[in-house]
């Protein structure tokens, strides 16, 4: 898949800035020497003339993440790899996209937060859980940001002094994506503290848990997004405890479009945490019986077997 204009723009900043910051080791003639191998031209060090930047700005895909990897010194497979991981930034397919910043001191506590969120479709993005060993972290942790639909900050005493988690507060800012904060005992400071936010410093992890996707379900550009969060959450339940939780969720959406109760059908038949579990039928029974559907919804008829005909000697195949 081609680099987005996105992608392709941080490549080369990066680029130019590895170039820049390492002056002794990229001067003139190593910067020519580079490009020459590239096919690229050369500097002819006059200020008048073509600058490194105009000399690449028709360079080809592979040609910039091959010099990329060249300059910062990152394997080759490396920068491919985070490149696949680009678009998904690692997130559980179909849940709502959350990156969840906080302090490392306090990563068992918001780990224990993103649990919690992935029972009702959330997926809350915690560095520490979700990145990839033998990808570069810190291209994992832009990744998210980039791609995240909202953003929450728990702020707790040492969040305001950590300056990865203000650098992730004014990603979102500047990404205008919807953002919120919940004070674990510290008040947040800058551009999100000129807001009043909920305490969650006695809250245990699911309390905080059910603040967050109470903000999120209230999200209008988002709400459809949560219902299919809510829906693969119930589809990959692999216990009864956590599919009762989903179902009861799914359960205080008041009412489904036709396509979601075939959806919700499909997913009760498919998954015996579901069909089988006492808590997801408490849960999904009355659901069904307040909005006048069948309990428990039909069984899907397996798919038909087709005859296939082969013809004959004698018989023209068609």
């Amino acid at each position: 898949m081609p680099l987005s204009r996105t992608v392709r723009f941080r490549l080369k900043s990066q680029l130019i800035d590895g170039l820049v910051h390492d002056q002794d080791g990229w001067d003139l003639r190593r910067q020519n020497l580079l490009l020459y191998e590239f096919g690229y031209g050369t500097l002819d060090g006059d200020w008048n003339g073509p600058t490194f930047e105009d000399l690449i700005s028709q360079i080809s895909d592979a040609d910039l993440i091959e010099m990329y990897s060249v300059v910062t010194g990152v394997e080759l497979a490396e920068v491919q790899d985070s490149l696949d991981a680009a678009d998904t930034g690692n997130w559980k397919n179909g849940y709502v996209r959350l990156f969840v910043s906080h302090s490392a001191v306090h990563k068992q506590f918001v780990g224990a937060v993103a649990d919690e969120l992935a029972v009702v479709g959330i997926h809350g993005f915690v560095a520490h859980d979700t990145m990839e060993v033998s990808r570069p972290w810190q291209w994992q942790i832009e990744q998210a940001l980039q791609s995240a639909q909202a953003f929450v900050a728990l702020v707790h005493p040492e969040f305001n002094s950590s300056a990865w988690c203000q650098q992730e507060v004014g990603w979102a800012f500047g990404r205008r994506i919807p953002r919120h904060a919940v004070r674990m005992g510290g008040d947040p400071v800058g551009f999100i503290g000129s807001d009043q936010w909920h305490s969650g410093a006695s809250t245990t992890a699911q309390g905080v848990a059910a603040l967050i996707s109470t903000w999120v379900a209230s999200l209008p550009e988002l709400g459809e997004t949560m219902v299919g969060g809510l829906f693969a959450a119930l589809e990959n339940s692999n216990n009864y405890v956590d599919a009762g939780a989903t179902a009861a969720r799914i359960a205080t959406l008041g009412g489904l479009t036709e396509d979601q109760w075939v959806r919700l059908h499909d997913i009760y038949w498919k998954n015996d945490q579901i069909h089988g579990g006492v808590l997801p039928t408490k849960a999904l029974a009355p659901f069904y019986a307040q909005n006048g559907r069948e309990w428990p919804p039909l069984k899907p008829a397996p798919p038909k077997r087709v005859a296939v005909i082969k013809p004959g000697r004698d018989e023209p195949p068609f």
